[in-house]
């Protein structure tokens, strides 16, 4: 287990540590509002959903981990967070198939290995999608607790044991919904085994499922009585035909095994550094293969298979079937080819069936010492593609997170700081390179740039027009919300309560001294316009921590505000 352990850690470090531990969120940002906004305790839990109680988990634990080490208000603490889920379900699948497989230790090592780097969804890198990393990872702890219950000889150390097992079926379900099938298939694979007495299987099976089907009974009073108004509901799929539905099931599948294209986007660093990372990747991890190999020696059972297709296949065939059960829930969404958060849940079986195909490739060689580098040298060649998707994906991510941080620097440079219930206006925002792509994504950031003030923001772009989603309007004397899309905290408020920022993408914006036209919706009493009034500091320590502002930048802006104010 450390050595799995540590040679984990050198994977996630490389394919994640090295661009992405200083990125934040451009988008998602009402998880870290929800902590600032609610108590320690509250923080955990998401309201708006109960059957998706647990989204905020992670979330809250990152923001409470930041309040602890003095550093509220920064992203690092997300990221560590975020390594660690990533981290942990590596060693979570080493440790249950170390369970089933105890005599193949080096197997259990690359199909842990293989589902770290299985990194083909675009959302690997994005601390935005938390939730998808801890739901996994609540599902994990509940198979490992699981296996250890049927291994119990003390019927008390059972029940705990297989009590704990449900606890985190429980906060994966009630955190997320797409891997139920996977849920009710975990029990059968045991079964399949036959290593287990089948009555404490059936016991601990009945509790298991009775965790399900509470589960699927509220999913069903809930959609009954929703009438097609939840999110979820807005989401799903227009075509419905059996052929689109295959498809798009077969497409997800190979999207899922083909390493080799894993990496789908541009290149937002230098690819030579993500190739020269991918390399050092690969090296950790056939370094980490060689110690299980050669602590293997000493053991002939403790290795490989060896050319028993008959067990590779069985690998392949586990590995498979959880890799289809992967997707039927995403199936259900308009977006089921979007390769976008549908490819999480199923890097489990897409790690088995690769190190089965690994060994499988490997198994007719001879001798043993050739037939295991054959088989890491192919699984290596798995994590060297992963790890040059997930270091270009992390960088996309960095790039874009990078650029969210220079507009509200333009906002922060301008106005430190502003009283209670302002509308931030940005103009001649480039359309082509929207650093926020709708209104939400200026308005909620907003909250974080002044935490415990209440404000609302609105952009336009170059050609006067607003942006999509944009909702508060200027009209005579005040600013209103016209009751459509995503709820302000504003959402009526003097028009005297307005800053009016000219917008620079290098974040070197400019004051606005008087109201552009296109601003208001109708006629407007412009002369309330007086942003000096407005405007106050210092800049929030907190603001300070999220953006990695300079001392340089924190003097002048407060300079520049204490001279406003005069």
């Amino acid at each position: 287990m450390l050595w799995a352990g540590l040679a984990y850690a050198g994977l996630v470090i490389l394919m994640w540590g090295t661009v992405s531990l200083y990125s934040g969120l451009s988008g998602e940002t009402a998880f870290p509002y929800n902590s600032e906004t609610h108590s320690w305790l509250d923080g955990f839990f998401y309201h708006p959903d109960p059957l998706r109680i647990h989204t905020n988990t992670f979330y809250h634990l990152s923001y409470l981990s930041g309040e602890l080490f003095g550093v509220g208000g920064s992203y690092v603490p997300y990221q560590l967070v975020y390594a660690f889920l990533w981290w942990a379900r590596g060693l979570l699948v080493f440790l249950i198939l170390r369970k089933m497989l105890p005599n193949c230790l080096t197997v259990c090592y690359v199909a842990g290995a293989l589902v770290l780097a299985h990194t083909t969804d675009g959302a690997v890198g994005f601390i935005g999608q938390l939730n998808q990393f801890g739901f996994i990872f609540w599902m994990l702890l509940a198979f490992y607790f699981f296996t250890l219950a049927l291994r119990m000889g003390s019927r008390g150390f059972t029940l705990l044991l297989a009590a704990a097992a449900c606890f985190f079926e429980y906060m994966s379900l009630w955190s997320y919904e797409s891997q139920i099938l996977l849920l009710l298939a975990f029990p059968l694979v045991l079964l399949a085994i036959r290593s287990h007495h089948w009555r404490t299987l059936a016991v601990i099976a009945t509790l298991w499922y009775s965790i399900t089907a509470l589960y699927v009974a509220l999913n069903v009073l809930k959609y009954a009585q929703a009438g097609g108004g939840t999110y979820q509901q807005s989401v799903l799929r227009r075509n419905w035909g059996l052929a689109d539905l295959m498809g798009d099931w077969g497409f997800n599948i190979v999207a899922s095994l083909e390493f080799w294209n894993w990496h789908r986007e541009g290149w937002a660093m230098p690819r030579s550094q993500a190739i020269e990372l991918s390399l050092l990747a690969a090296a950790v991890f056939a370094a980490g293969g060689l110690v299980f190999a050669l602590r293997a020696r000493r053991n002939e059972a403790n290795g490989v298979f060896g050319a028993s297709l008959t067990n590779w296949s069985a690998v392949a065939l586990l590995g498979f079937m959880l890799l289809a059960l992967s997707f039927p829930t995403y199936l259900l969404l308009d977006s089921a080819r979007g390769l976008w958060r549908t490819q999480l849940l199923a890097g489990i079986g897409a790690g088995l069936v690769l190190t089965a195909i690994a060994g499988l490739a490997s198994a007719a060689l001879r001798p043993r010492t050739l037939r295991t580098i054959a088989f890491l040298t192919l699984a290596g060649t798995v994590v060297f593609f992963g790890s040059i998707s997930a270091i270009e994906k992390g960088a996309i991510h960095h790039w874009r997170w990078q650029r969210h941080r220079s507009a509200m620097l333009t906002i922060l440079r301008v106005a430190p700081s502003v009283k209670p219930n302002t509308v931030i206006v940005l103009t001649n925002v480039p359309r082509n390179d929207d650093p926020f792509e709708h209104n939400m994504w200026l308005d909620v950031p907003l909250r974080l740039v002044y935490p415990g003030i209440r404000v609302a923001g609105v952009y336009f772009y170059a050609d006067g027009t607003p942006s999509p989603g944009d909702n508060v309007k200027a009209e005579g004397d005040d600013w209103k919300w016209d009751g459509t899309g995503f709820r302000p905290i504003v959402r009526e408020t003097s028009l005297a309560n307005t800053v009016i920022i000219d917008f620079d993408p290098a974040g070197k914006g400019r004051l606005m001294k008087t109201m552009p036209p296109y601003v208001c919706q109708g006629t407007c009493n412009a002369g309330l316009y007086r942003p000096e009034a407005v405007i106050t500091g210092p800049l929030s320590p907190r603001a300070v921590r999220r953006y990695r502002l300079d001392a340089q930048f924190v003097i002048e802006a407060n300079k520049a505000a204490a001279a406003s104010g005069r």
